[in-house]
């Protein structure tokens, strides 16, 4: 500490101000930096708290979540499809609504208890009630077979021929969700 003081009075007046000037001001940044750094770690630490509250929240929602879904699963014994039923009820509907339709199965969503198989019915240049029709067949059959996803695109006529009908092209995501049994 000696060599300092003997160091710092070895300086003119002027350059002692200097000095304590510009330890004072690097002093300051490190103190504004501290600061910055202590406000993210409060800030990250209270987010952390508010997400574990969140996680909270749903294991405690678990007990219900798991009664609904025990209902649910007695509810639709024997009367849920599987992916062949699912297949031949979705294609026979949609053969009385529009015969000219395009099927593809999709993959199967397969959870700890449960199964959503999924298939996918498409209507090209369909009118808006053959639309309508195949979706209120569907919602017929619910709770055992719902549509998961649908997209319907206008296509309407040229300007040359204005009088034309609007038709629509339609892609119907048919599920179905069969219950592990346990």
């Amino acid at each position: 500490m000696k060599i300092f003081e003997k160091l710092f009075f070895r300086l003119n007046s002027r350059e002692q101000s200097l000095l304590v000037l510009s330890l004072w001001v690097v002093f300051a940044l490190f103190l504004v930096k501290m600061m910055q750094a202590g406000s993210a770690i409060w800030l990250d630490w209270r987010l952390a708290l508010e997400e574990i509250k969140g996680h909270e929240m749903v294991i405690g929602l678990k007990p219900a979540i798991d009664a609904a879904l025990e209902k649910q699963k007695v509810e639709q014994q024997n009367k849920s499809y599987d992916k062949n039923q699912l297949s031949n009820l979705a294609s026979r509907l949609a053969d009385q609504v529009f015969p000219q339709r395009d099927y593809r199965e999709l993959s199967t969503d397969e959870r700890e208890r449960y199964k959503q198989h999924r298939v996918r019915i498409t209507f090209k240049r369909a009118s808006y009630e053959d639309v309508n029709e195949y979706a209120a067949l569907i919602r017929q059959e619910s709770p055992y077979m719902f549509l998961s996803e649908v997209k319907i695109e206008p296509n309407y006529p040229p300007k040359s021929r204005p009088y034309d009908p609007t038709t629509f092209d339609a892609v119907f995501e048919v599920s179905s969700v069969e219950f592990n049994k346990q």
